[in-house]
């Protein structure tokens, strides 16, 4: 942000301003005793000719006053149907305002705590895309909400019925695609996602997105200690952000159109779900291995510990009883004396004829499910 010319707070653009926020706020929970935004109550102009608005790190908002509020407050004084183009330029400057005002929600965060990430390309992507896709999905109900009392009813219809422009149509597809992957894999909604995900700071936004499928492929069933999530974590982590950190320079390249970065971007959110995917079933593998082999540990211990305790005892027997259990114990054939024959749950399977089977063939047993004809797999 590069601006420091406040807009005063008397002002009709500033009552708007604070109205587009304040209807964001309340439709992710916020209200008066606890708001969800972080917005400090200073607007400010915006003068970077490159940027429409901004939300800065200390709670402020800046706007550009030529291409976002102006158009809005000569539509308050029209007194005639807007036409195509000066809705749409409306609606744009709606979706400025609609966006900055989701930013606001979340804060950077402390970004030096040992879990925190960095703001960087794939953090972009990330919060630009999914920002922009909130905006998209409820900015028809922020007009409803706002337009009323701003003066502009008469502009509602014609604004609602024009088209979004997407502002980052390299990242807003992606964030679509991964927060619908995330609420696959968590039992939530994809919107209850992606809100959850608006107002978690910056730094722990990557964090908190693989808890979603932590909790519930790993903790919830008991598969994981609670001392390992951190180490999890950044296991998870690491294949998403690899896979959206090229999308900044597809954004930023001006040689695609809006329909190729958008192809992009999806490919990204694919291989993005895909390594976590990868790296989630490896680690469900582990524990669940892990956990069998503890089980059949613990199962065992009982009968070593019995056998021990009946050698234990057999040792300590008084030595009457040790005589009369060596005079009643099994004894051994006496000299040329025949051999009994064994019977043929005795044999070893070379000797057992045609009723001996090779090992790993089950037994035919009654009722059970035949071998198809067929001699391949299904």
């Amino acid at each position: 942000m590069t601006t420091d010319v406040e807009i005063s707070p008397q002002s009709w653009e500033y009552r708007l301003v604070a109205a587009v926020i304040y209807a964001v706020d309340q439709r992710v929970g916020g209200n008066a005793a606890a708001p969800r935004t972080h917005w400090n109550g200073l607007l400010l102009e915006e003068t970077n000719p490159d940027f429409l608005g901004s939300a800065g790190d200390d709670g402020s908002m800046s706007v550009s006053i030529e291409n976002v509020l102006e158009p809005l407050r000569k539509a308050r004084d029209l007194n005639r149907p807007l036409n195509g183009g000066e809705a749409w330029e409306l609606r744009d400057a709606m979706g400025t305002l609609t966006h900055e005002a989701v930013h606001l929600l979340a804060e950077l965060g402390d970004q030096n705590a040992p879990d925190a990430y960095p703001y960087d390309s794939a953090a972009t992507a990330d919060n630009e895309g999914r920002t922009e896709h909130w905006t998209h999905v409820n900015l028809d109900d922020i007009v409803r909400d706002v337009f009323p009392d701003a003066g502009l009813e008469h502009a509602e219809a014609s604004v609602s019925s024009q088209t979004s422009l997407d502002a980052y149509p390299a990242y807003t597809p992606a964030a679509r695609e991964f927060d619908r992957a995330l609420a696959a894999r968590s039992g939530l909604t994809s919107s209850e996602v992606t809100e959850k995900l608006m107002v978690t700071d910056d730094s722990q936004r990557w964090n908190v997105a693989v808890d979603l499928v932590i909790d519930e492929r790993l903790a919830k069933p008991g598969l994981m200690p609670e001392a390992h999530r951190a180490e999890v974590r950044e296991q998870l982590v690491a294949p998403l952000r690899d896979s959206l950190s090229g999308l900044e320079a597809i954004e930023a390249d001006d040689s695609l159109g809006s329909d190729d970065k958008s192809t992009e971007a999806t490919k990204a959110a694919q291989k993005a779900v895909a390594g976590l995917d990868q790296e989630l079933n490896r680690i469900e593998r582990r524990y669940r291995i892990d956990n069998m082999q503890s089980a059949q540990q613990q199962s065992q211990r009982p009968a070593s510990r019995l056998n021990q305790a009946v050698r234990q005892a057999q040792e300590n027997l008084p030595p009457d009883l040790k005589r009369l259990r060596s005079l009643t114990g099994p004894q051994a054939p006496a000299a040329g004396a025949a051999k009994r024959p064994a019977d043929a749950a005795d044999r070893p399977p070379s000797e057992q004829g045609d009723g001996s089977r090779p090992r790993g063939q089950q037994a035919p047993q009654p009722g059970g499910r035949r071998q198809p004809s067929s001699p391949h797999r299904g």
